[in-house]
């Protein structure tokens, strides 16, 4: 198999391994295949191979695929100071409850901020994100965070002309720069109706003892419940969410 193909295999079998991880309940072949986007037969093949390395199980009854025992033991194999997300649940939870907003966790990834974790509003009309989407870098607060306090790399690989998300997203590489001088300069981020229109956001940096950036909290709301500019609760309380999972995180 040429290198080109074995390399677009291996990205389609960690796609469907997204996929079936990241959904709400077990998944079929058809709907994998349209997830993904390729030919039913294709991911056929693709789940036979994860099934024989034991990634991933089918249900006999169902014929639906769900996550294997292998990668339980792979996870079980991480040490227990990366799982960010164990550690900063409790304290997301006392945030959330104390300002009634979604609360969001997420790492840098090369293309994206991936959400590791998410607690729900409690308000009438919820709010937030799925574990395992992947938000924006140019329009969402905690991609803003990324670039803004991140490697020099997130930055340089965006094109000059940004996709346009919704009509208030930035998308001129050079205003985003503008931008990002200002987050660095403010300790956090927003992003007012940029990722989806009349949805809020503002994030900051969680950086361990060591000064190493692990991630950042996001508080997501309406623009009724969150402004364009934060309260100052608001912004105190995520502050002082970052802070201590950045310390609980260096113990």
């Amino acid at each position: 198999m040429e290198k080109a193909e074995t390399v677009r295999a291996a990205d389609t079998c960690l796609r469907i391994l997204e996929c079936i991880a990241f959904a709400d309940s077990s998944l079929g072949v058809t709907q994998i295949s349209a997830e993904v986007g390729i030919a039913k037969g294709a991911a056929f093949k693709h789940l036979r191979t994860l099934i024989e390395h034991g990634m991933i199980v089918q249900d006999p009854v169902t014929s639906h695929y769900a996550l294997g025992p292998k990668l339980w033991l792979m996870a079980q194999r991480a040490p227990a100071d990366t799982n960010l997300a164990e550690l900063a649940l409790p304290l997301m939870r006392a945030t959330r409850d104390d300002l009634g907003l979604a609360v969001v966790l997420s790492i840098p990834a090369p293309r994206s901020a991936f959400i590791l974790a998410t607690l729900s509003s409690n308000q009438p009309i919820e709010i937030g994100v799925r574990p395992g989407s992947e938000l924006s870098l140019h329009s969402s607060a905690q991609g803003k965070v990324f670039l803004a306090f991140g490697s020099p790399d997130l930055l340089a690989a965006l094109p000059e002309k940004l996709p346009q998300i919704t009509p208030k997203s930035v998308t001129s590489k050079a205003a985003l720069v503008l931008e990002l001088e200002k987050i660095r300069a403010l300790g956090y981020a927003t992003a007012p109706e940029e990722s989806l229109l009349g949805i809020n956001a503002i994030a900051a940096p969680i950086y361990c003892p060591r000064n190493q950036l692990l991630g950042s909290i996001g508080l997501i709301a309406t623009i009724q419940h969150l402004g364009v500019e934060p309260t100052p609760r608001q912004l105190e309380a995520l502050l002082s969410l970052t802070h201590e999972i950045g310390l609980r995180a260096g113990k």
